[in-house]
């Protein structure tokens, strides 16, 4: 997920546009997740799995990713203060199976 497929699912012009907030809360949530994934974990193979060993930011945009996300979740909860929004699965992530890649 990127800022860009958010945008463009913004419009109702687009056939697969946000019919709910929910699912804009998703799509943003997942782009955040892929975003600390990918440039604050490192993946380490085990003997029979794979494990996430959580880091520090190591790049501007690890940490410009945080900064956003805690931005988007402040005004989340500004905007809909009564409303909760299911948190993201793990398991939703962009990223390809990692058994797959084995």
């Amino acid at each position: 997920m990127d800022l860009s497929t958010i945008r463009k699912k913004l419009q109702k012009k687009d056939k697969s546009h946000y019919s709910s907030p929910e699912e804009l809360v998703t799509d943003v949530r997942l782009m955040f997740w892929n975003c600390a994934k990918f440039n604050y974990v490192i993946s380490v193979c085990g003997s029979t799995e794979w494990l996430l060993i959580p880091l520090q930011p190591d790049s501007e945009v690890a940490e410009a990713g945080r900064c956003l996300d805690e931005f988007f979740e402040d005004k989340l909860k500004e905007i809909y203060p009564d409303r909760h929004f299911p948190s993201m699965q793990q398991d939703d992530s962009d990223s390809e199976d990692v058994e797959s890649q084995n």
